[in-house]
């Protein structure tokens, strides 16, 4: 079966496909809880359509690796070398995540949870092995974000959005309780930009992602060559939707990014010849964003908002309702997936609008797994950092890229999304495979040799 088909023009096709639909959260749910008559977002189960794509692709790929690398299956001899004690890490902790099912209150959601964590890993390591390389990826994953920022951007300007359950989309109306919101008495209520996304923040998530991932590729100079301006409309309907969003963490983030962009190039002769047609308008357009909404700017960063100082409130008391329910379940946690569910039976008092998981991936991953997730995690951290300094022989000391990193990790420490939704795990996979490969490429083109593994075969990395 695979031999009558090209499989690698088939996979990348579809690898292209995934990247450029993933914003869209069609979603089929099979099972809805409520607390009285209000519906409980944590606890809704579902299959969303790039869900059903990705196990598409896997199949694909499958077949795909087999038929190219076979002769590694044949040729395997047990040894314990850094790729497979990686691989064998990662394989543990999806264990362990799965056999979280038999102690968690609800094993329905734990099993959903331990399902979509393991898709983030084939996600990783699909855009890491796979044949679609960095340039293509980061083009259709660009590609794909232009519709959800005019969408975005005409949500913020029409202060409205519809729904369409096709698309995923929800509507949020900026009069109703619980729609994200920049509001004061000065102001009045604001709608902020949603995109197709269930939140501004995961919005603004998926753009840092985009522009993050853009601005690796633009270090190397091959979109700068030929096509600035189509770049610079790009990056200003990319940024222009960022701060529609008004998500705080990914303005740092962003903000961080660029800062990176220009360390980078502070030596380079050909990018400051080009600062004066590609930099300054990018700080001239953000200057009229930020003169145009100043009065919102000061509201989101002032404590003066009754909406600003509950979600601040929120967040703290997050905190302390977190650290009670780990001091329950300390060492193997609640089990993936049921924070919200061990929130519920600490206080089951709460209102439907008053769950939701602490603010920070790492404090809500500690809590749902506990010390021994916690070891299982750092295994796989550690193995595969050893793993890519042994096979790229990089000098990750002063790389950009572990800056990057660094940032997404920023990003993390301010909301839980990147890891309580299926979006934000799988933007996490792509976001890091595609890092990866960016490095592994970078040193197959100083080192077309085959050594640790490497293989050049369309640019691709093979373990075995």
């Amino acid at each position: 079966m695979f031999k009558k088909i090209n499989l690698e023009n088939t996979l990348q096709f579809l690898l292209k496909l995934f990247l450029f639909v993933l914003p869209w959260q069609t979603i089929y749910i099979f099972q809805e809880r409520f607390i009285g008559n209000t519906k409980i977002e944590w606890w809704t189960q579902g299959i969303y359509a790039t869900e059903i794509l990705l196990w598409v692709i896997v199949v694909v790929f499958m077949g795909w690796y087999w038929k190219n690398f076979r002769f590694k299956i044949k040729d395997f001899r047990f040894k314990m070398t850094k790729d497979r004690i990686f691989a064998l890490s990662v394989l543990v902790f999806l264990l362990y995540s799965f056999f979280s099912i038999f102690w968690a209150f609800d094993r329905s959601l734990a099993l959903q949870q331990s399902l979509r964590i393991m898709e983030m890993f084939l996600v990783f390591f699909i855009f890491w092995l796979g044949p679609l390389n960095f340039e293509k990826a980061v083009k259709w994953l660009l590609y794909g974000s232009v519709l959800p920022c005019l969408l975005g951007v005409g949500q913020f300007l029409m202060q409205a959005d519809f729904a369409f359950k096709w698309l995923g989309l929800s509507a949020h109306p900026a009069w109703q309780a619980g729609t994200s919101i920049v509001a004061s008495d000065s102001i009045g209520r604001w709608l902020r930009a949603y995109g197709p996304f269930a939140h501004p923040n995961v919005f603004g998530g998926y753009l840092v992602v985009v522009i993050g991932l853009l601005q690796i590729y633009d270090l190397r100079f091959k979109i700068l060559k030929n096509n600035k301006n189509i770049l610079f409309i790009f990056y200003s309907l990319l940024l222009i939707s960022l701060f529609f969003t008004f998500s705080r963490s990914a303005w740092l983030v962003v903000f961080i990014f660029l800062l990176v962009h220009l360390f980078f190039n502070k030596n380079n002769l050909k990018f400051k010849i080009l600062n004066l047609r590609f930099l300054i308008p990018r700080f001239v357009l953000a200057l009229i964003l930020v003169i145009s909404f100043f009065p919102l700017l000061h509201t989101r960063f002032s404590n003066e908002s009754i909406s600003e100082v509950r979600s601040t409130t929120e967040r703290v008391s997050g905190y302390k309702e977190a650290w009670k329910i780990f001091k329950e379940n300390p060492v193997f946690g609640v089990g993936a997936g049921n924070y919200t569910v061990a929130e519920y039976n600490l206080n089951p008092n709460l209102q439907a609008w008053e769950i939701q998981p602490v603010h920070n991936v790492g404090v809500l991953f500690v809590v749902e797994f506990g010390i021994i997730g916690v070891l299982f995690l750092l295994f796989v951290i550690i193995s595969f950092a050893r793993f890519m300094m042994h096979v790229s022989q990089c000098n990750w000391r002063g790389s950009c890229c572990v800056i990057y990193v660094s940032c997404y990790v920023l990003l993390a420490m301010f909301d839980h999304y990147l890891y309580s939704s299926y979006i934000g795990l799988i933007l996490t996979g792509l976001f890091f495979g595609l890092i990866i490969k960016q490095k592994t490429e970078e040193k197959l083109v100083h080192n077309s040799s085959t050594r640790f593994g490497l293989t050049e075969n369309s640019g691709n990395v093979i373990i075995g």
